[in-house]
């Protein structure tokens, strides 16, 4: 069943008046979590540009309608409904995410009622599980400006009676959509299948809101190797980009530097792992209009598998963590790029030349690295050593290091619930950081994990802790599966793969994580 639309009646301080109507979906597919578990009442809260917080009374669940009267039409909206139980604890939320009312025409919302604090499957308003249109590991997710998510790439796997997995890359895209809960397939698709690549959204110049794709492994002449290709996403068309002599990466450091708004990419390889790779020492940065090499080769240099993390403004720049060596070698390097405006190009960042301070307690690849509020880094998980064409997570690490660069400190601040590499991280609205999945290797053999870890900061306090709700995990076990956080706070797991007795399987599964509140 779905609960009965939610009707907001919102007037203006004049003639103007503004309707918002919700259409609150509070069924789940088979095999979720009920988020009409334990609700009695719900209570709905509108804030925004120009005005206080506004929140009526508790409703009953069973009504579903309540009226918030004498609200400015404007900006940044956002109507949260909380679902609580009968001791007033929130026990489902559904959430708008920012929108503008502006009028004439009445503003439309479907909002989904979820569980909080647990991962449950994605689901359409009419109750069935929503999955990606194929299955996929090692793609990417984009978060676009209207919401919606850009899937663009990876990969999808045979395995024969032998054991024998094979790889099936992909040149297809599609988008996630929030309000329908649903993916679509996209008609146009990438210039070059491609499977673990970048897609980072870039705006500016005449591109206007863009997503920009680089890198990654492909078939090229009947074999996998980087691939060379540079395109852009906007206005529902692909865009091949000048690469000029930028080399063809994979496993390469890639982010925006929120600065310059330049895409900047980082180290890498010429080919999948093998003995004799060719392992770059160079950075390349897309400013919008082309790709562009900077001159100075990287301080660190050879590197890939290293992780890119934007650095805030106003002083920008990008953060550099872990990755390896051309021998293979994982490394504890800490080292980053900044833009020089006396050279017009990017440098080598002296902030992190103190390299009896900037380095991480143990070597660090396949982790995951992401900028916190108050511009230190947070990385999880990974493995300390690998081989070179025998990577098999058989050292994974699962400590978590936090990386201070205005206070010059790293340090350990909590480990996670499992050793793995290969996960997936996204940052959520209040600051907490979301590990997901991931691979680890134990005496048994190769596993996926269903491990999800919650790690949050408060007063200098850390903590690591799954979440409260279900079993604290996933609902199927994954690595190289992709994450982004979502306008309403809520975080998107998609594919992956994962090990199973005999082989390998991606998945096109979609699960999503809801926090109590934002």
């Amino acid at each position: 069943m779905r609960a009965a639309a939610a009707a907001l009646l919102l007037a203006g301080c004049g003639p103007a008046t503004l309707g918002i109507q919700v259409d609150l979906v509070t069924v789940s597919c088979p095999g979720a979590a009920d988020p009409r578990s334990g609700v009695a009442t719900l209570r709905f809260k509108l804030t925004g540009d120009g005005f206080a917080p506004l929140s009526p009374g508790p409703v009953p669940f069973s009504s579903g309608t309540a009226q918030i009267p004498h609200v400015p039409i404007g900006a940044n909206r956002r109507l949260t409904v909380d679902g609580l139980d009968s001791a007033g604890r929130v026990r489902a939320r559904a959430d708008s995410g920012k929108f503008d009312a502006l009028g004439p025409a009445d503003v439309h919302l479907r909002l989904f009622l979820r569980p909080v604090d647990q991962v449950t499957l994605t689901s359409d308003a009419a109750g069935n599980c929503t999955h990606m249109s194929r299955k996929r590991a090692a793609h990417a997710m984009t978060l676009l400006p209207d919401g919606r998510v850009l899937v663009t790439g990876g990969y999808d796997t045979t395995t024969d009676s032998s054991g024998t997995v094979t790889f099936n890359y992909l040149a297809d895209a599609e988008i996630y959509d929030p309000s329908a809960g649903s993916f679509t397939p996209v008609s146009a698709h990438l210039s070059a299948p491609r499977a673990l690549h970048s897609a980072v959204a870039v705006s500016g110049g005449t591109l206007g809101n863009a997503v920009f794709v680089a890198g990654g492994q492909g078939p090229v002449n009947n074999s996998v190797t980087a691939i060379q290709a540079f395109e852009v996403w906007s206005g529902a068309a692909w865009t091949q980009v000048s690469g000029g002599a930028s080399p063809a990466r994979e496993h390469h450091a890639s982010a925006v530097d929120l600065k310059k708004g330049y895409a900047v990419l980082a180290g890498g390889q010429a080919g999948p792992d093998k003995v004799g790779v060719q392992v770059y020492d160079t950075a390349s940065y897309f400013d919008l209009s082309q790709m562009r090499d900077a001159v100075q080769p990287l301080r660190m240099g050879a590197l890939a598998d290293a992780v890119a993390v934007a650095r805030a403004k106003p002083r920008g720049g990008v953060m550099l963590v872990g990755g390896h060596d051309a021998s293979g070698k994982v490394l504890p390097q800490i080292s980053g790029l900044i833009w020089s405006d006396d050279f017009g190009d990017y440098a080598d960042d002296t902030v992190y030349r103190d390299t009896t301070r900037f380095v991480l307690p143990s070597p660090r690849a396949h982790h995951v690295a992401l900028l916190l509020e108050d511009d230190t880094v947070l990385t999880a998980g990974g493995v300390t050593a690998l081989g070179l064409g025998a990577f098999d997570y058989s050292n994974a690490t699962a400590e978590v290091t936090l990386i201070d660069p205005l206070g010059v400190a790293v340090n350990d601040v909590g480990t996670l619930s499992q050793a793995r590499a290969d996960a997936c991280a996204a940052r959520l609205q209040d600051g907490t950081v979301l590990v997901a999945g991931g691979a680890y290797r134990d005496p048994s053999g190769a596993h996926s994990a269903r491990n999800v870890d919650l790690v949050t900061g408060l007063a200098g306090t850390w903590h690591v802790q799954p979440p409260g709700g279900g079993d604290g995990m996933l609902r199927d076990a994954r690595h190289r599966a992709a994450c982004v956080t979502l306008n309403d706070g809520s975080v998107l797991v998609t594919g992956g793969q994962q090990y199973r007795t005999g082989g390998l399987d991606a998945l096109d599964s979609a699960e999503i994580y809801t926090p109590v509140g934002n």
